[in-house]
This record gives C-alpha cells, sequence and structure tokens, in this order.
C-alpha cells in the first residue's frame, strides 16, 4: 500500500494501547499510521466535495474506541462531533473512558490517575506515560469537538434509538474479525445487514463510509458506490459513498 498522507513513518508511541489510553480484555487497539491515513483520505474526499471541516464521525462497531479517540486526538482540529456505538455493552465503559481523553478534564483526570500509579509503584513505564499524556494535553488547544457520545446498539439491526446519529459525515469501522473480536450478531448476514443500516446515518452526498476488514470479506454493496480498495498487511479497507435517490 502507497501512502498519501502519512508517507512519513513517525513515533506514536504516546498513543500506544495501556499507556495514556486505555484498554481491557476484549478491546483491540488500531495501527495509528493506518487509522490517520484512511482518515485523512475521508477528509480529502469530503473537501473535494466541498464540504468543509468540521465533521461529525460515527463508529457503530467501536469496542474499546481506540481507533476514534486516536482519530480525535490526531485531527480534533477536524471532528465537530464524536458517536460511539457496540453490540457489545462490556465494553462501552472502556470506550467512554477512552473518549473522555478529547477533553481537556478526561485527560486531567488521566493524569492524575498515573501520578497516583507513580507514587504507589514507581515504576518507569508509569512515569512514561505521564510524558505521553502531557504531550497529548498540548495537542488539545487545536480540538473543536463538542460532542461525545457512546451508547449500545447492534448495527445489523433496525431497531430505533434516540441516540443514533443521522446525517453524519464520516462512518468509519474496523470490522469484528480475528480471534479477540468476531461477529456477535443474530443475522445470518451480518455484513449485509451492517451496510444496510449505516446506510442509513450519512448525510447523502456530504458522507463518506470507511470499512476496514480482513481480506476474506467482501466489501461491496448495492447502496454504495466504492471510491478506493486499498490493502495493508493483513487487513484491507475501502472507502464508499452512499448511492442516494
Amino acid at each position: 500500500m502507497i501512502y498519501r498522507y502519512e508517507t512519513v513513518q513517525k513515533n506514536y508511541e504516546d498513543l500506544a494501547s495501556g499507556r495514556v489510553l486505555y484498554n481491557a480484555h476484549g478491546t483491540t487497539s488500531f495501527p495509528v499510521r493506518l487509522a490517520s491515513e484512511i482518515l485523512q483520505r475521508c477528509f480529502g474526499i469530503l473537501e473535494s466535495k466541498g464540504v468543509k471541516a468540521p465533521y461529525s464521525i460515527y463508529d457503530p462497531c467501536c469496542g474499546g474506541a481506540y481507533l476514534l479517540t486516536t482519530a480525535g486526538l490526531l485531527h480534533g482540529d477536524k471532528l465537530s462531533s464524536v458517536y460511539a456505538s457496540d453490540i457489545n455493552s462490556d465494553v462501552l465503559q472502556i470506550a467512554e473512558q477512552n473518549l473522555s481523553l478529547l477533553s481537556a478534564g478526561g485527560l486531567h483526570q488521566r493524569k492524575e490517575q498515573i501520578k497516583e500509579y507513580i507514587r504507589l509503584y514507581d515504576k518507569a513505564s508509569h512515569k512514561e506515560a505521564l510524558i505521553s499524556a502531557d504531550k497529548l494535553s498540548g495537542n488539545l488547544s487545536l480540538t473543536s469537538i463538542g460532542k461525545v457520545s457512546v451508547f449500545p446498539h447492534d448495527i445489523t439491526n433496525a431497531s430505533p434509538g434516540s441516540e443514533l446519529p443521522h446525517a453524519v459525515n464520516i462512518v468509519i469501522t474496523d470490522l469484528p474479525y480475528g480471534d479477540i473480536v468476531t461477529w456477535k450478531s443474530e443475522s445470518e448476514n451480518p455484513l449485509t445487514e451492517f451496510f444496510e443500516h449505516v446506510y442509513e446515518h450519512l448525510a447523502a452526498a456530504q458522507s463518506v463510509l470507511a470499512v476496514i476488514a480482513d481480506k476474506k470479506q467482501k466489501l461491496q454493496h448495492e447502496k454504495f458506490k466504492r471510491i478506493d480498495l486499498s490493502k495493508a498487511g493483513k487487513r484491507q479497507f475501502a472507502i464508499f459513498e452512499p448511492i442516494k435517490s
């Protein structure tokens, strides 16, 4: 894969899962450079349509919200609101904790927690985490995020929900696959149902859908025009425009 935006390999240790960002059993991280590349491709597509930042963003399979949190910490100046949902309600507490880091208050609380770990255990890893938290705090001056919402939802199910976002600019998600996370939907074809229901949350010509998956899943649907398809290691990702009548 050729990177168009993240052309230089950087050190992303400040964003490592479990350092400042929270982690827990059943949640996964995501390559930061790849996440930033995909998101910037989405920005570029929207900008080419005349849709200017800041944008609303939604991850309907958020897990611990690592992907959304890194997106916000790196590109918060281009995001206005962040929505996160998952069928597994057990992981949403971690998602809320991670997304709290997109605010000065949430980062301050995390730094105080790390300071307490240093007082109790005096570990080098905790001292390094505090340095990383300070660096992340310095980036928040650029953040325009005004709303963060985390809620349980099965995106493969059409059941209504008052918290579900409508007319969002960017839907981005890392689909369930592998040993840690798998589809928990009761649908016989969860991928098809995913496309069907995520379609309802997009803002017509002012939106894009970015889907990351393993290479076995077929990323296409009649309601979407695929405008980008790339492979990166064990993953593939596709970016779509919704076809609105």
